[in-house]
Order: structure tokens, then sequence, then C-alpha cells
């Protein structure tokens, strides 16, 4: 077993995560299969394509952009798992229970079986697939001025990925004139989009993840922080306009909804931020809200030597993103309503949206039960914190295991956490924290502030806090435990 697969089983095991299909799901399995609805818009003349990262299996979303006299018209086609996973099946108990897919490095544990997930609502290129489209008209001004749901068949063109598209707009490559046409629409309507974004000043976190290039053995090649392309913000917009439409269909129809919420962070911790930033230069007005508290931190760290550091701090400071049927809002997008609609292969909040929304297509007359829905809004919440958790996780053991190698050597860190027994310091270049324990730290006795959140040193006055840099030596490395022991040269 190769070092990933031992981390994903050690993590599975942990947090009681199956991995397996049931007999009765392998059984429901056997008689899915497509169904021709005669409802259904047939829209496979259409230029549709899927655009992705260059790995992915799962394709939910298609997008397909034109120009009607002046107004844009941006259709965004996700795949109609609703129409093959029926609720109260084993395959949906199955699905519920699990909520979310897991990724790893190389490897996912999937919400629904591949048979579904990778194949028959796969929007994989020349075959038919059932879809549910929303069809959203935009002013030139990038006002959304009308929107549609309705079921369809597609036949997506073109497995594009992010790069393919990103060479097309720089004009390295070329495509067949109706996918080109398309594009460039969409290129010049996310151009409006993201000026509209920074105009209602959503936040913008730099929070990529590490991704780890793996051999066949689980071993670290490479470590790299993915870079963000124009084509990234393409797709991100579209799904974001079409989470938009889906919340106001919700409302409109029901008074309720599977929203994606995102509450206001707690004036404590804006309080502290402020004065975390005021200590490395950063002057504010006292009177300013959260969110302009939050921009001008951000927009201070943006050219920082300590910016990933800063805007850890402020990631801290913001609450969740969670699920509810209370459409409160989303602070970091700062939108009135939100939902997620895009991605129901994987997200099963996704799903029950999809469900809301084909009912009132289909004029079903049985009305939900927005308690019901309410509790599962809330177990969904968890079991994407346990998803995130785990995933996590098996790349921290995967990185344990790579540093047993440099046990010895010495690294610059930046310091992540502070606490009463010790400072906790990510190494540069490698993404994970290691802990330096308060009773090795050097010549002194360390009392913790918690009010200032300082570690400070009785006798000499030296101090560690969260955003400092530091060099620090591997002691020790337990990758199983996923823990890693620093010991402090110096202050840098």
């Amino acid at each position: 077993m190769n070092i990933q697969d031992e981390a994903i089983d050690q993590i599975l095991f942990e947090n009681n995560i199956s991995n397996e299909w049931s007999d009765s799901v392998k059984n429901e399995l056997k008689s899915v299969k497509l169904s021709e609805s005669p409802g259904r818009k047939n829209l496979i003349h259409k230029p549709f394509i899927t655009i992705d990262g260059a790995d992915a299996k799962d394709f939910d979303d298609a997008i397909f952009c034109e120009y009607r006299g002046k107004q844009t018209i941006l259709s965004v086609a996700i795949a109609d798992v609703a129409d093959l996973v029926k609720s109260g099946t084993a395959l949906d108990n199955e699905a519920r229970e699990r909520g979310t897919s897991i990724y790893f490095p190389s490897k996912v544990v999937p919400m629904l079986p591949e048979e579904i997930s990778n194949n028959l609502c796969s929007l994989v290129p020349n075959e038919v697939r059932n879809v549910l489209v929303c069809r959203i008209v935009f002013s030139l001004e990038g006002e959304i001025e009308g929107y549609e749901f309705f079921e369809a068949s597609i036949r997506s063109c073109l497995r594009a990925t992010y790069k393919s598209i990103d060479d097309l707009i720089n004009k390295k490559v070329s495509l067949p004139d109706e996918i080109a046409k398309s594009i460039d629409a969409l290129k010049n309507l996310t151009t409006v989009l993201l000026g509209k974004r920074k105009k209602r000043s959503a936040l913008e976190l730099d929070a990529a993840e590490p991704i780890l290039e793996l051999d066949e053995l689980g071993n670290i090649i490479n470590i790299k922080i993915s870079k963000r392309l124009f084509s990234h913000l393409m797709i991100e917009e579209s799904m974001l306009a079409a989470n938009i439409c889906a919340a106001r269909y919700m409302k409109k129809h029901y008074g309720f909804g599977v929203y994606r919420i995102h509450e206001e962070p707690e004036e404590l911790k804006i309080d502290a931020l402020k004065n975390f930033f005021a200590t490395k230069g950063l002057t504010s007005k006292p009177k300013k809200n959260p969110l302009e508290v939050i921009t001008q931190c951000l927009e201070f760290s943006k050219d920082h030597q300590l910016k990933k550091s800063l805007q850890t701090l402020v990631l801290q400071s913001l609450k969740r993103a969670e699920y509810s049927t209370e459409d409160i809002g989303h602070f970091g997008l700062q939108l009135e309503q939100y939902a997620h609609f895009t991605s129901p292969i994987r997200r099963y909040p996704d799903l029950m949206v999809h469900r809301l929304i084909k009912d009132k297509l289909q004029k079903n007359i049985n009305k939900p039960n927005q308690e019901q829905i309410e509790l599962d809004c809330c177990e969904l919440s968890d079991l994407e914190r346990q998803a995130e958790k785990a995933s996590r996780t098996v790349v921290q053991q995967i990185i344990c295991h790579h540093l047993k190698q440099f046990i010895g050597d010495d690294f610059n860190a930046m310091i992540t956490g502070v606490t009463d027994f010790g400072i906790f310091a990510e190494i540069d270049s490698f993404y994970v924290s290691g802990l330096i324990h308060v009773s090795d730290l050097p010549g002194d006795r360390y009392i913790f502030d918690k009010i200032s959140g300082v570690l400070k040193g009785k006798r000499t006055g030296r101090s560690f806090r969260q955003g400092q840099s530091i060099r620090v030596k591997i002691n020790n490395v337990l990758p199983y435990e996923r823990k890693i022991n620093l010991l402090i040269l110096k202050n840098k």
C-alpha cells in the first residue's frame, strides 16, 4: 500500500467515513439509466463546452454564451443528477449520508458511484446528457435582467481545460468559430462582472491550498500552489450568477430554500484584527464597519512580505459559510441571496436545490418540509467540515512522511499560532505547521498573554506572536500522528 492510500485509509477509519458501496446501492445502480422526457428542450446543437482542471473526471457544468442585441445570454447547464438519483432510494440515502465528495491529492471518495459521477451524469464530450439549465439575461452593465430554469438535453462539444481556454484568450491556439465566439462573449461578460464584484467589495482572499504531485508509491515529487488564470474567473463568475438565480428562484416560489450563508464576523474578532494589523503599520479609523476593516486589511496584506500569514489571520477572523433555509446573505461575496446549485454530482445541498427547482418546473404540489430541510442543512454543514478536515489531514500526513528526510535541517518558518504550551510555525514551501513546545524555547520562562496573543519571556522580554518570521530546525516527525517537532534557532 502506498503512502497516500495508507493515509486515506487511516483518516477514513478515524472519522468513520465509508468508502464502500452497499449491496442495495450496487443493485439499484444496475437499473439506473438516462431517461428521455418529452418535456426537455433539445439543445444538442448548441456549442456547450466544459472547462475544468486537467485531472478532472466528473464534469457537472457546461457553459454557452452569446450576444442577443444589447444583451448577453449566458446558459449554465448542470448535470441533472435528480433525474437519476430519486429521493428515498438507497443511492440517495448513501449520498445524503456522505454529504459531499472528498478530494485527496490523486484520489477521491465520491458522493455518488462513479457509474453516475463519471459516466451517466458527467457532461463528457460528444454524448447526450440530461441537464438542468439556468439561462441568464445580462445587460451590458452586467445586471441580471432576467433568468429561467428548464430541463434540457445537451451534447458537450469540447472538454476544455483552464489552460487551453486561457491559451485561446491569449491567441496561442484556435478553436472552432462557434466555440470561440461563445468564449469571447463570456470573456467580455466576465470582465464586466469582475468590475461589479469589486464595486460591491466582495472579499478577495488568496487562500490557495497546496497541490501535491505524487509518484506511484505516494511519495511527493513536487508541492506547488495553483495559479489562477482568467479562465478560472470566467467559470467562477458563471457559477456565481447561476447560484444567485437559484437562490432567487427558491425565495420567489417557496419563501425559503437551501441557501449558502455567510454571517458577519464577530465584533471582538474584528477589533482583534484591527489591533494586530495596527502593530504591522496599518492605521484605520475607529468607526469602520467589518467589511471596511477586512477589505483594508486584505489590501494592506497584498504586497506585504507576510502576505500569507496576514491573509490567514483575516480568514481566521471570519465565520464559516454554512447551509441554511434562512437567506441571511453571504458576507464574503457581499450578496443578499446565494445558494449552491452548480455541483450536484459532488455536493448534496446542490442536489436538494435541484429538486426544489424541478418540483416547481414539474408542478409538484407537495410542499417541502422546511423544518426537516433545516436539520439537513445543519448536518450537511458538519459533513462539509469533516470532508475538508479529512482532505487537509491526508495532505499533512503525506507531507510529514516527506519531511522525515529533513530531520536536523534548518528552514525559514512563519508563526501561525501561539498558545500557552508553545508556538505553531509553518515551514516555508511545505505548507504544514510544526510545534515548538514552550519548554524548548531557549533561555527564559515564557508566559502567554491571552489578550494580546503573545508568548513573552519573563526575564529577556523576547516575544513570539502570530505572523512573525523565525528560523527553525526540524527535530522530529511523527507522520501517523501528523506531528512535527521544531526547535527555534533565532529571530529573523
